[in-house]
């Protein structure tokens, strides 16, 4: 299992998105002028050609999922790992692919449970690129829900969430 992290001194915490059988896809992050949404990493982005990326916005189709900050507003004073030229990586990858998402890049209104008979429960990317129970995008399966609600473990769609 693979782990990319970043340490936000201020809030004394690590936030980070552990992943098994996936790649980091290296490309450029592009966004419009003066936006300052939060990308944190395990939320969706959307690959728009050329390797350049995008946050999902409800529309295309989900491409892999952020493993980096670009969070102008997390904690005091906010984190960016972009590199100097806009460079992004994502985590991308297929139905072997396993990613556990901490609570910070989900979508808050929505309650994550994995049904008890075993039946598989998508997990979709609502138009703020958080990883929802609602929406018309499915990014994969619900794995496991941590005992304290602060992370789950996802199983990527197949086809890929990848180029």
């Amino acid at each position: 299992m693979y782990t990319t992290n970043a340490h936000d001194a201020f809030l004394g915490r690590t936030a980070n998105i552990e992943y098994d059988n996936a790649i980091q896809y290296a490309g450029v992050l592009v966004r419009d002028e003066g936006d300052t949404k939060d990308i944190l990493p395990g939320m969706v982005v959307k690959h728009i050609g050329d390797k350049q990326m995008k946050l999902y916005d409800g529309t295309g189709t989900p491409f892999g999922l952020a493993a980096i900050f670009v969070a102008p507003n997390y904690g005091r004073g906010g984190i960016n790992q972009l590199g100097q030229n806009g460079e992004f990586t994502a985590i991308v990858g297929n139905n072997t692919t396993t990613v556990r998402i901490n609570v910070d890049a989900l979508d808050q209104a929505s309650s994550f449970a994995v049904k008890a008979d075993g039946t598989k429960v998508p997990v979709y990317a609502n138009a703020d690129g958080r990883i929802s129970m609602t929406g018309t995008a499915v990014v994969g399966h619900l794995l496991e829900v941590a005992p304290d609600n602060k992370s789950i473990v996802i199983q990527l769609a197949d086809p890929a969430v990848a180029a």
